[in-house]
């Protein structure tokens, strides 16, 4: 097997130490993390908060539990019902067996520093995972792109709007962003 030699720069190692130090010093293990000048995928920039430590394992596991016992009549949907049972059973068994060809992927390209900072092993680039909590749009950019989504995809997004795991975000910490835990900052 080959061996992927990763390269960090400073700015990241400090980076990772600014959120390590956040999330050692939490009590449950979990910090919140703002990044500053955050541009998407629509060139928007953007000020982010996100919670920094929390499992993705055990939310996938609420998840689970909760499309399993949910009772559809207790939400309303646009979809019909029976699109969204089909959409519900989907939905779990994506949890339960996730595509191992992207998962592999996923591994391989990626080192994990913590459980919600990981490297690129190719670019170096460091990104910083976890649950959206905020965001404040600073300057808007482009169109936004009219989704023509099949029914079944539509459905499954009206009860992915309900589970935890819709809530985890990645982002992408380059130069020019900000980054704040703990009341720290550094700038990138």
């Amino acid at each position: 097997m080959e061996t992927t030699k990763i390269s960090i720069s400073n700015k990241a190692m400090q980076v990772i130490g600014l959120i390590t130090n956040a999330v050692s010093k939490s009590i449950t293990g979990v910090s919140f993390v703002r990044i500053k000048d955050y541009r998407n995928q629509l060139n928007e920039l953007q000020d982010v908060t996100i919670n920094v430590g929390i499992s993705y394992k055990n939310a996938v596991k609420k998840d689970i539990e909760f499309l399993s016992n949910i009772n559809l009549k207790d939400y309303t949907f646009n979809s019909p019902i029976a699109l969204i049972e089909e959409a519900r059973k989907i939905l779990i068994d994506a949890f339960i067996t996730p595509d191992e060809n992207r998962s592999k992927g996923q591994t391989e390209a990626y080192t994990i520093i913590f459980d919600g900072v990981k490297v690129h092993n190719e670019s170096g680039l460091l990104y910083v995972y976890g649950t959206k909590v905020g965001e404040k749009v600073i300057k808007e950019q482009g169109e936004k792109k009219v989704v023509k989504s099949a029914p079944l995809t539509i459905a499954k997004n009206e009860l992915r709007a309900l589970v935890k795991t819709s809530k985890y975000r990645q982002y992408a910490v380059e130069v020019g962003n900000t980054i704040s835990a703990n009341r720290e900052t550094i700038e990138l």
